[in-house]
């Protein structure tokens, strides 16, 4: 019968239909007992029906009455009954809520909360009442199954609504209420809604209603992750924002206080090889001369008051987030019952032992009004017999009626057999009989017989059935067999105390875990490692985004010392950097081999001159440094260093590369005229071998050359250094007052480098 409920769910049409067939039989075998329905939404509660003229006890088989003829009976009573058997489920306490809300149909409804039943069963309960109007039956978890008689109303439409359309985890109550709602409405517009519903359910399914204490504890886990690296990312960030912020340089042309001097070239002197050389010197920023008073340094960094004041914004801002994250999360996170609040009374818990006590104390044999008829009037007379030839024995008291979790037991057979026997008083054998389930329990109290041992000795078919194709149960057969154990029991310890404990099991608490509770531990304990991980994969990316910038800014790596030797042919864009480095090791070098060189070479009086600008440039220092005059002076230094190493190798011709004074000597030629016509000239200025040779292979000097393609080969090779503003800029324009000098030739910018040495 369970089953047949949930098949009822899932085939709807088909059960309708089938439930009003087997009505339209009913009424054409019975003597005529239809009575037309009034207008009024109530019921008539003083009709009466043919097929059971006189209200029997509850629980008891007066004339036969079968289940149908009971339920029509409590029908009578009121047009809504609710089963006692699962008070956990729905209450009999709900019927109040239950009657308004059938009320809202506008057709009189009669309305049955059972554990189990079906269209077939409506249609026999209509019989023996002779009303019509519309029949509800909620099953089990809230299943709605109704058929019309003598109404013209929706049902199917609204029992379609009211399975699809309920969330789950709605309850019955729910269930029933768009119901009677889509009945209301009209068959017009329910049958829109229910096709809509249909359609969404088969698309997206149904939403669940309430959250479960899974997602209650998954929700605390999100919560500790995001409590620790929301405000773990703010502060990381701040943090490298205010490294950041306290390493950009003062921008360039602000004015210093009086009597500063930053040089754009710092040297640091060490003691002379020989007494006849200049001090070896090493360009190292930030060091002062040796004998003059120390310098402010080229480059200053933003006050340290800024870079302070970073770091308690930053703390304020991840307490802020923290913050954040518990005071939104009960907005985020709403959820605080799994189920919908029953208030289940204790009378609601007590009403199935009450009808049982009542209707054993009637005779031997209780069968509940809500449930199918597990023994049927042939089967009682000789139940009865044998339940008085036992009575040395027991007494011997039969219940049929279900166990489930949502009964006031809690599914537990011996809690009420003992909640029965303590409500009744009377000792003896009670044997309890599921009519869904089919199985069979027996316990004792006060007896001096073993009869309780003795039923568990008995096979597992006994106890349980065995199911069959047909459905049956094999009750009387089981029954019998049970009580022939009762009947063998002998004389011996007593099964049982006389009392018993029939505490019942707590009610179901709904309330779901607390946020911040559970799994939100575990979560701070995650977010830690995450927050850990998410650092480390910045700082890996932002370490690989600094190496491909760099190397796209800087094609050529910076060469060592030793590398700096010869022309610079690698870049034409070279960073302070690279320069700097470039000059310290061009100047320690000319300053060694100066020192080793004969004192009658022929090039040692031009080298000597060129370490000493060098020297000179590199001791100065700038009211208004920046970075482009740092870059030219120190490009100026190396170029002097460079020619130096040339004289004293014998090379002193007196013009440098006009693209690129770091490539040396101009000993390969005049410029192209092309190479005139932008602006790169005069004509009579000369190149390096490594330009002419470079024009020539890429075909830039050929007469039929393109002329972009000339322009953007000689814009690769012509010398560019960085400048204040963030742009390049090519060494002969802003670039400080001394380097422009080398157009004019290695004379003229020696002895540019000496004027700017006296002036500054």
């Amino acid at each position: 019968m369970r089953t047949l409920s949930g098949i009822q769910r899932r085939t709807g049409t088909f059960g309708a239909l089938a439930g009003t067939a087997l009505a339209a039989l009913v009424l054409l075998g019975s003597a005529g007992t239809a009575v037309a329905a009034g207008p009024s939404t109530a019921p008539n509660a003083t009709a009466t029906s043919t097929a059971s003229a006189t209200a029997a006890p509850a629980g008891q088989l007066a004339h036969g009455a079968t289940q149908s003829e009971r339920l029509a009976e409590e029908l009578r009573k009121n047009p809504v009954y609710v089963s006692a058997d699962r008070p956990r489920e729905l209450p009999r306490s709900l019927a109040p809520d239950i009657a308004a809300l059938a009320e809202r149909t506008g057709v009189p409804t009669y309305v049955l909360a059972l554990p189990a039943g079906d269209a077939a069963l409506l249609a026999l309960v209509r019989d023996r009442l002779g009303e019509n109007g519309l029949y509800v039956l909620i099953g089990d978890h809230g299943s709605i199954t109704a058929s019309a008689f003598g109404v013209d109303v929706p049902v199917e439409e609204a029992r379609r609504i009211a399975l699809y359309g309920t969330p789950y985890g709605a309850g019955p109550l729910a269930a029933f209420e768009s119901f009677a709602d889509a009945i209301a409405s009209g068959r017009d517009r329910a049958a829109a809604k229910a096709d809509e519903l249909y359609d969404r359910y088969h698309k997206d399914g149904k939403p669940d209603l309430y959250i479960s204490s899974t997602d209650r504890q998954n929700q605390n886990l999100l919560l500790g992750l995001a409590v620790v690296v929301t405000p773990g990312l703010v502060l990381a960030l701040g943090i490298r924002l205010s490294r950041r912020r306290s390493d950009r340089p003062r921008p360039a042309g602000k004015k210093k206080a009086a009597g500063s001097k930053a040089p754009a070239v710092v040297l640091t002197k060490t003691p002379a090889v020989t007494p006849a050389v200049t001090p070896a010197v090493t360009l190292d920023k930030g060091a002062g001369k040796a004998a003059a008073k120390p310098k402010a340094p080229a480059r200053t960094t933003w006050p340290a008051a800024r870079r302070r004041g970073v770091l308690p914004v930053t703390v304020v801002a991840a307490v802020a987030a923290a913050v954040a994250v518990v005071l939104a999360a009960p907005t985020v996170f709403p959820q605080t019952v799994d189920s919908p609040y029953l208030n289940v009374t204790q009378g609601d818990l007590d009403a199935r032992v009450e009808e049982v006590a009542t209707g054993l104390a009637a005779g031997p044999i209780y069968q509940d009004p809500s449930t199918a008829d597990a023994l049927t009037a042939a089967d009682l007379p000789a139940i009865r017999q044998r339940i008085a030839e036992l009575a040395p024995k027991g007494p011997v008291h039969v219940l049929v009626t279900p166990t489930d979790s949502d009964d006031e037991s809690g599914g537990s057979s011996s809690i009420l057999l003992a909640r029965v026997h303590q409500r009744t008083g009377q000792n003896g054998v009670y044997v309890l009989i599921d009519p869904v389930s089919g199985r069979i329990d027996l316990d004792t109290f006060g007896t001096d017989q073993d009869a309780a041992r003795r039923f568990l000795r008995l096979p597992s078919t006994v106890l349980y059935p065995e199911y069959r194709n047909n459905g049956d149960l094999q009750v009387v057969p089981r029954l019998n067999q049970t009580l022939d154990a009762v009947a063998a029991a002998q004389p011996g310890r007593d099964d049982g105390p006389t009392t018993r404990d029939a505490e019942l099991p707590p009610l179901r608490d709904n309330r779901l875990p607390g946020l911040f509770s559970s799994d939100f531990g575990p979560g701070i304990v995650l977010g830690t490692m995450l927050l850990g991980a998410l650092l480390l994969v910045a700082w890996l990316v932002i370490a690989i985004a600094r190496a491909v910038l760099h190397s796209r800014r800087t094609p050529a790596a910076d060469p060592s010392p030793q590398q700096h030797a010869g022309p610079r042919h690698a870049t034409a864009l070279p960073s302070v950097r690279q320069l700097r480095a470039w000059a310290a090791a061009d100047v320690r070098e000319l300053t060694g081999r100066l020192a080793a060189a004969d004192q009658a070479a022929p090039g040692r009086t031009r080298a000597w001159d060129c370490l000493d600008a060098a020297e000179l440039l590199a001791d100065t220092g700038d009211e208004h440094p920046d970075e482009a005059t740092e870059a030219g002076n120190l490009a100026t230094v190396a170029v002097l260093a460079q020619a130096g190493l040339a004289a004293l190798r014998g090379h002193l011709h007196p013009t440098l590369c006009r693209l690129n004074p770091l490539h040396g000597e101009a000993t390969g030629g005049k410029v192209p005229g092309w190479l005139a016509d932008l602006g790169i000239g005069p004509r009579s200025a000369q190149l390096c071998p490594a330009c002419r040779d470079a024009f020539r292979s890429s075909g830039a000097s050929h007469s039929t050359a393109d002329p972009a393609a000339r322009e953007r080969e000689a814009t690769e090779r012509l010398l560019r250094l960085p400048g204040a503003d963030g742009r390049t800029r090519t060494a002969w324009d802003e670039t400080g007052q001394v380097l422009p000098a080398a157009r004019e030739g290695l004379e003229a910018l020696i002895l540019r480098a000496r004027e700017s040495a006296s002036v500054q």
